[in-house]
């Protein structure tokens, strides 16, 4: 009898540890994992939408995926293996085009393009910001590496980007020639 229970016992802490299991991989296929134990506490993401009547553009977040809407199709998705932490819709560049600024996570500092001099890229999670052109379709015009600063959040105000980080230092960044300057 005892033999059973024991028996009975070992096969239901196996059929339990095969679930949890089953559902841990499940998660992390799904970015729940990533989203919500790897990346630092202060990088929520912001889960909203903003819409702009001029351009028919929607810009949706939510659950640290972006997609942009142009008059209600889909036309663009932030790539998989990049989690976003926030986004603005503004003129960084002051040429009258409003331009899509990500807040973003992805491994890596550098991605395909890096520095000569570094042979194989960092596997941990770094933070960058993404600015892509919205005219029509989206396409990226500025792709930083590794932004050096643990941004915990950001806004733009008459031309200048205004970085906050998790000490509440805040730096301002501005759009100069090609990229963001910091000022």
């Amino acid at each position: 009898m005892k033999k059973r229970i024991r028996k009975a016992a070992i096969i239901i802490s196996l059929i339990t540890a095969a679930i949890i299991a089953a559902v841990f991989f499940n998660r992390i296929a799904a970015g729940f994992v990533i989203s919500n134990i790897i990346l630092p506490d202060y990088s929520h993401p912001n889960d909203k939408t903003v819409s702009d009547e001029d351009s028919g553009i929607v810009i949706t977040e939510k659950g640290r995926r972006l997609k942009v809407a142009k008059d209600g199709k889909v036309i663009w998705e932030l790539p998989r293996e990049v989690y976003a932490q926030d986004f603005l819709y503004e003129d960084i560049d002051h040429d009258q085009q409003k331009e899509l600024l990500v807040l973003c996570w992805k491994r890596g500092r550098f991605g395909e393009h890096k520095p000569t001099w570094v042979k194989e890229d960092e596997e941990s999670f770094s933070q960058h910001i993404f600015i892509y052109e919205t005219d029509g379709k989206v396409v990226p015009k500025w792709m930083a590496s590794d932004i050096g600063m643990d941004a915990k959040s950001w806004e733009f105000d008459d031309g200048v980007l205004s970085i906050t980080d998790t000490d509440g230092e805040v730096t301002q960044w501005v759009w100069i020639y090609w990229g963001l300057e910091k000022i």
